[in-house]
């Protein structure tokens, strides 16, 4: 129960911090480093994902080794210390902003991530997609209000985000109070439990899951989340409507994390992340058409039980087919790596199709284009691996059929 409650503060915190970038992206690009091209203040953003997932094996390798406790007590401190780092620094202080947004939020959260989604593995055999990160929708929903109102209405960028750190450092306290680091499996009790290698994770299935679902998918998901506020201010959207879309598509987002959850127990994690990502990606191509109020309101709505259905859907995934249960951490830590690694590029890479000029229709066709991956990833994982004995090894993966002649 203790795991449960732990959830709804410490990772409400980090996910709806991390997830509420695109308020960050819209005042950035507008007020606080107009300076900049969005191209710069893309790897801002690119790196507090990249951050946040890459370097999330440290955590993993942490929590398996023992000290999973330390991990989250030291990311806490972290991500707290970096918020109130962040609301010192001055406008059009590129470097200022840099260090504590990009490095100090994006190292805390890697320390969080991995630890808090492993715990959940760890305790619960089934319904572990819509555990996990459950509470992240509604945390994004609080700090996407939260930030727009005091930073664009009532006290400016630095106490708005001074009250977010305060915030965030209540929540992580009391998650760290309340949480429970079940203990680890016994290596020599149970011998199919042994460490695993890194050759261990070198084969087809896992592989081409980083490089699809992972690398090519997963960050192309978050060009609507964190210029999706940009993009309604730009076109005519009023700020009243503007200012809530992030927290309307984080709203969708908490349905999103439970009823695909069923569905994957049901079907395999697999199918259904490719379905969502699909829906992903055919409605990101529309939101060319969503230049008005309905349209726009429509979309938030539609797209955010997509984007976080695919999140959880491909963290199941993950952990599903890792070679060792017993190393959970770890192989969530290097599952994740590839989705780092694609957002330090793909978030620079979107700000400079976007341009000074913001053309949307280059940035939007680039982001589906990314999400169209997937399907032509279960084509190869079925050319490259023997489907009867991978289906009978990784649930996750069970009834994909693919007629073959």
């Amino acid at each position: 129960m203790s795991c449960l409650l732990f959830f709804p503060q410490s990772f409400q915190c980090l996910v709806g911090k991390v997830t509420s970038l695109g308020v960050f992206q819209e005042f950035y690009i507008s007020v606080w480093l107009n300076h900049f091209t969005p191209s710069q203040i893309g790897w801002i953003a690119g790196m507090v994902l990249s951050f946040t997932f890459s370097l999330g094996i440290i955590g993993g390798k942490l929590y398996d080794a023992g000290y999973g406790r330390a991990a989250l007590v030291g990311g806490s401190l972290l991500f707290s210390f970096s918020l109130f780092m962040l609301s010192l620094a001055k406008q059009n202080q590129y470097y200022q902003v840099f260090l504590a947004h990009a490095f100090g939020v994006g190292l805390g959260a890697s320390m969080l991530l991995t630890p808090t989604t492993v715990a959940v593995a760890h305790h619960f055999k089934a319904r572990k997609a819509g555990i996990i990160g459950a509470s992240g929708p509604v945390g994004t929903i609080i700090y996407s209000i939260m930030l727009n109102q005091l930073i664009h209405f009532k006290l400016g960028f630095p106490w708005a985000v001074r009250i977010a750190a305060f915030f965030s450092t209540g929540g992580l306290l009391v998650g760290n109070l309340l949480t429970s680091i079940p203990p680890l499996p016994s290596r020599t009790s149970n011998p199919g439990a042994q460490t695993s290698g890194l050759k261990e994770y070198a084969n087809w299935p896992f592989v081409l899951t980083m490089l699809g679902s992972g690398f090519l998918s997963q960050v192309g998901l978050y060009f609507p989340l964190i210029y999706g506020q940009l993009f309604g201010l730009r076109n005519g959207i009023s700020p009243q409507v503007a200012f809530y879309s992030i927290a309307i598509s984080s709203f969708s987002g908490i349905i999103g994390k439970i009823f695909p959850n069923y569905l994957s127990d049901r079907y395999g994690a697999v199918n259904v992340m490719i379905s969502c990502l699909t829906c992903a990606g055919i409605l990101t191509i529309a939101l060319l058409g969503c230049g008005n109020l309905v349209g726009f309101v429509v979309f938030m709505v539609i797209y955010g039980f997509f984007l976080e259905s695919s999140i959880s859907l491909y963290l199941l995934t993950v952990l599903t087919i890792a070679p060792q249960q017993a190393d959970l951490g770890k192989a969530l830590g290097i599952g994740s790596i590839s989705v780092g690694v694609s957002a330090i590029l793909a978030n620079p890479v979107l700000g400079a199709i976007l341009g000074t000029t913001l053309t949307w229709w280059k940035a939007i066709t680039f982001s589906a284009v990314r999400l169209s991956i997937p399907r032509l990833n279960v084509l190869l994982i079925s050319i490259l691996t023997d489907m009867h004995f991978f289906r009978s090894h990784h649930p996750a993966y069970r009834s994909i059929h693919i007629s073959q002649k």
